[in-house]
């Protein structure tokens, strides 16, 4: 045997005949091909072309390079004899290649030696230093430093490389493996493992799924040489596009253990699945250190896949109720939702249904169902439906800052299109966090089309109708308890609260015509207005106020009816003064309709006459510009003015018009003939910047916004004045300015000019602010920082600020009224804590401040109601937690009825309590790698803090550290510390502690 050896060495081009006749006269179930190939040379390293690879990910990306050039080895070609034997049917191909070869005939061992040899059946490859081939048994023997098993069924991962020795049976894909290293994909990311030994097996009913055995191993997702964290396992099982056991696992950070777990388990089939949720819960829950402290644990429960168009999951919250309180009494919430998507037939929604249960009994049910829905190009269904049974337990069982606050929002609207028409119908409805208040706006419709032409002639109808309605008012109400009378005579003390509602219906009809060059406007005009309520009004004697009495109707109600005509004439010196002539046709009385019924009226419509109005607007435009300075090489002023002339007859108005909407004759000034200018106002100042494109003819030159101001129409009626002492028409006035100096900086304010109805001689003007409102941000690259470093000869661009460019709004406040006005009553998105993630601004560090202040002008004389949040609330002062959150969701909240009649003279003026609220958002960079962010609301009024948002987190190269602290509306308040990994979310160490408040005081 060893001379034969001996002369198969010496006899290298024989080698290949014998041993394709070998296979061939033996009739063996494969076509078996040798190569014996002269020793391999690598070319010339020509200067510094080596990629060294520095990561893991490099690494895997050379060697899927490899994998797919097929250069893990190079065969050599096949003669005509050994492609003839290789093309026959019914053989399996198995080839080796090395550059010695030896062969026993007695034992059919065939040992390959070279750098290196291999082994290739079926596409799976063995390459070593040194293979021994058994073609009886189809059993493999790699034996060297480094030893790669290739198998192109192994769709999830790369080559395994083996340290040391492989024993692989070829028919089975299995065998034992000694210290080895590969990678797979598990959910989307590289998972690296290691270990000191192992097996493979490949299952036989699934093609492709291989498992693997491995002992005293590791992994990590970390893709470094060195990774920064790694698991330690004594034993583990991988079982390919399927699961991945471990026990136990040690994590390391660096070479540093840190914590040990008795098992661990990952899913690593791609796709949707079913299977088990991830549950939420802190250490505190397991090790709770603190004999006060609430065991909670969220999100236990099940997702089901159940096919490629659908989903659902069934989980469980769950808080102790454990020395419980008032406020924290502990809960059970039930969770179910349900997702679909038909994209063939443009079909997709979520149905979410969430029952929470709490200690003491009480319940609470809320449904969210989302659908859309395309049923042609034209024609779309969208809805968006919350409903909740208790709006107070929805926000007593929650730390979710948006959604202590979050209105809950139902919407629907269907659209499509009927030849030239678009139709509209649709409708929403609202509830208010801890009230009882219910708004819906349903059915609303509406109609609109494209301009019917012929001719010179133009036509562009449309259409309108809306019903709103609101129940279970609570604020706004002159008399919100009805009081049981005493057998006796006299009123009792036992009272029940009124159910109060109202009611509008709104319908419109416009009809503009165009004739050549002129607009004829027509629209037509229906509300009618029923408050289910009782109210106390003053009827006045219309010709002698002195003679009037008080009393109180169980129910008030207002109709009109209203036709407004006007003709706008063809524009004259266009792109100059832009003069443009109008006659339209008005009420004498602008406070009501053409025809108006009231109860004061006995349910009669009574009306008024119309008077024409002949008037002529102007609105040109000045500029004028002036020289830079620093880096604005020219200034450009524009003052844009409009000012219209008008001038109308005098008229009447009948006592029963007047009767009906409560108006006295004496100082009547709405019949007077008007005699009127007006004057608005818009001046902007810009700049041209200094930049290298100044040097380039053709480039756009770049300006900048420095300064809009906008001031609101102003009307001076000369006969007004000669009559009442004041000829000032507008009953208000606003402010309005912006500069892209300060990114988002907006400035609005509003003023009252009369104290008393302004329809009336009785009236004085003096001003009176109502509301302001201010907006701004800043950032590291804020225009107006680099303006001052230029000044002073620091740096900066403006460049990269917002210049010439739409002005964007800040993110974080986009998004956080968008959960508040669109916060779903159930699902997912609605439990749990918002966390803020930190995210600093461009420069380093981002704010954004936001200001708003409102009040009411107190009437002159009449019935005044002060919407006192206080006194309403005042029957819980005996339970500070109930009377606490019942001022807080009576301001957070607007109050509907505060200005429901106040079209009606001599009925009761409500004024709200005044408001002042400070929002801010700031975020910074501590240091490269420590982010932080600090969101709060302050109520300026009552001195407090309405929300705080808290974080602050470090960003790892494998991990994420955040601490968070937040403090809901209602005064509850939760801290959250975790540090979970970005490849696999759910393995995570976390703290969470919820805290809902036990006594008085936010």
């Amino acid at each position: 045997m060893p001379m034969m050896a001996r002369a198969l060495q010496a006899q290298k081009p024989a080698l290949k005949i014998a041993a394709i006749l070998f296979a061939a006269f033996l009739g063996a179930p494969h076509a078996l091909s040798a190569q014996v190939s002269p020793p391999k040379t690598q070319p010339p390293v020509v200067g510094d072309t080596t990629k060294i690879p520095k990561t893991k990910a490099d690494s895997i990306a050379a060697a899927s390079k490899l994998r797919q050039d097929r250069t893990l080895i190079v065969w050599d070609p096949p003669d005509s004899v050994m492609q003839e034997l290789v093309g026959r049917k019914g053989y399996r191909q198995v080839r080796y290649q090395g550059d010695r070869v030896q062969f026993d005939s007695k034992s059919g061992l065939l040992r390959l030696f070279g750098a290196p040899a291999a082994v290739e059946r079926d596409a799976t490859m063995i390459v070593s230093d040194t293979i021994i081939y058994n073609d009886s048994t189809k059993r493999v023997l790699g034996l060297g430093d480094s030893v790669t098993l290739r198998d192109p069924t192994r769709r999830d991962g790369d080559d395994v490389v083996v340290h040391g020795k492989i024993d692989y049976d070829l028919n089975s894909q299995s065998g034992a493996i000694g210290s080895f290293s590969t990678s797979v994909e598990s959910s989307g990311q590289r998972l690296y493992l290691e270990a000191k030994g192992g097996d493979i097996y490949t299952d036989t009913l699934v093609a492709g799924r291989h498992m693997v055995y491995a002992r005293d191993g590791s992994f990590t997702y970390c893709d470094e040489i060195e990774p920064h964290f790694h698991f330690t396992t004594k034993e583990m099982k991988f079982v390919s596009n399927n699961i991945m056991v471990a026990r136990p696992g040690v994590l390391y950070i660096g070479e540093v253990p840190v914590f040990w777990i008795p098992f661990f388990f990952q899913d690593v089939r791609s796709g949707r699945r079913s299977g088990l949720l991830t549950p939420s819960f802190g250490i505190a829950e397991l090790l709770r250190n603190s004999p006060s402290y609430r065991r909670q644990l969220n999100n236990l429960g099940y997702f089901f896949a159940i096919n490629d168009y659908m989903d659902a999951e069934l989980s469980f919250d769950w808080r102790s109720g454990a020395n419980g309180s008032y406020a924290d009494p502990g809960f059970v919430r039930s969770n179910l939702e349900y997702r679909y998507r038909w994209i063939s037939r443009f079909v997709t929604g979520r149905f979410a249904v969430e029952r929470t249960a709490l200690n003491t009994g009480s319940n609470n049910l809320a449904i969210t169902w989302n659908h859309s829905q395309d049923f042609s190009r034209q024609t779309r269904l969208t809805s968006n439906l919350n409903w909740a049974q208790s709006t107070t337990i929805q926000q007593q069982t929650t730390t979710n800052v948006i959604a202590a606050s979050a209105t809950i929002l139902s919407q629907l609207n269907y659209q499509t299109k009927v030849g030239p028409a678009s139709v509209q119908i649709g409708g929403s409805r609202r509830q208010y966090p801890g009230r009882t208040q219910i708004e819906t706006d349903f059915p609303s419709l509406s109609l609109t089309t494209a301009p019917l032409a012929l001719g010179q002639f133009g036509w562009t109808p449309g259409g309108r109708v809306a019903v709103q309605s609101a129940s279970g008012l609570d604020q706004g109400l002159q008399f919100p308890f009805v009081y049981t009378p005493k057998r006796d005579g006299g009123i009792g003390t036992d009272s029940a609260r009124i159910k109060a509602s109202r009611r509008t219906i709104d319908a419109g009809f416009e009809s503009p015509i165009k004739i050549y060059g002129f607009q004829w406007q027509n629209s037509f005009m229906f509300r009618d207005q029923f408050f289910d309520y009782p109210e106390q009004r003053t009827v006045i004697n219309v010709n002698n106020p002195a003679d009037s009495a008080t009393r109180i109707f169980a129910r008030t109600f207002q109709t009109n009816f209203d036709w407004n005509t006007s003709f706008n004439l063809p524009r004259f010196f266009t792109g100059s003064w832009n003069l443009s002539p109008n006659i339209s046709f008005n009420n004498v009385d602008p406070g009501g309709g053409l025809f108006v019924r009231t109860e004061r009226s006995g349910g009669e419509w009574v009306g008024q006459s119309k008077r024409p109005s002949f008037s002529l607007s102007a609105s040109p435009t000045f500029y004028a510009q002036f020289p830079g300075i620093g880096p604005i090489t020219r200034f450009r002023h524009s003052i844009s003015p409009s000012i219209t002339y008008s001038m109308s007859p005098s008229s009447n108005v009948s006592d029963e018009f007047l009767k009906a909407l409560g108006r006295t004759r004496t100082g009547y000034l709405g019949a007077l003939a008007q005699n009127r200018i007006g004057l608005s106002l818009a001046t902007n100042i810009e700049g041209k910047l200094r930049s290298k494109a100044d040097t380039t003819p053709d480039a756009p030159a770049k300006k900048m916004q420095l300064l809009s101001v906008n001031v609101s129409s102003l009307t001076w009626d000369f006969i007004r004045a000669d009559t009442a002492g004041t000829g000032l028409v507008e009953p208000n006035i606003s402010f309005s300015a912006r500069s892209d100096l300060i990114p988002n900086l907006n400035f609005q304010t509003t003023y009252s000019l009369f104290q008393g109805d302004p329809l009336s001689d009785t009236a004085t003007v003096k001003l009176f602010r109502t509301d302001m409102s201010a907006t701004f941000s800043l950032n590291g690259k804020s225009p107006i920082l680099a303006v001052i470093g230029r000044l002073f000869g620091g740096g900066g661009s403006l460049d990269d600020g917002a210049v010439g460019s739409a002005r964007k709004s800040n993110v974080t406040d986009d998004v956080a009224t968008a959960q508040r006005r669109q916060m779903s009553a159930a699902g997912s998105s609605r439990r749990g804590n918002s966390v803020a993630i930190p995210g600093a601004g461009a420069g380093g560090w981002s704010l954004s401040l936001q200001y708003n202040s409102t009040r009411q002008r107190p009437p002159r004389g009449g019935t005044i109601v002060i919407n006192d949040i206080t006194a309403t609330c005042a029957p819980l002062q005996l339970n500070p937690i109930a009377y606490d959150n019942c001022v807080l969701n009576a301001q957070n909240s607007p109050p509907p009825g505060t200005t429901t009649n106040g079209y009606a003279i001599g009925g009761p003026t409500f004024i709200s309590q005044p408001t002042q609220n400070i929002t801010s958002n700031l975020g910074f960079n501590v240091t490269e790698n420590w982010s932080a962010q600090w969101s709060t609301s302050y109520d300026v009024v009552r001195s407090r803090f309405a929300n705080q948002q808290v974080s602050l987190q470090r960003q790892l190269h494998d991990w994420t550290t955040t601490f968070s602290f937040n403090q809901t509306p209602n005064g509850a308040f939760s801290f959250n510390f975790f540090i979970a990994l970005k490849a696999q979310p759910a393995l995570k160490f976390n703290y969470d502690k919820s805290t809902y408040r036990t006594s008085g005081g936010l």
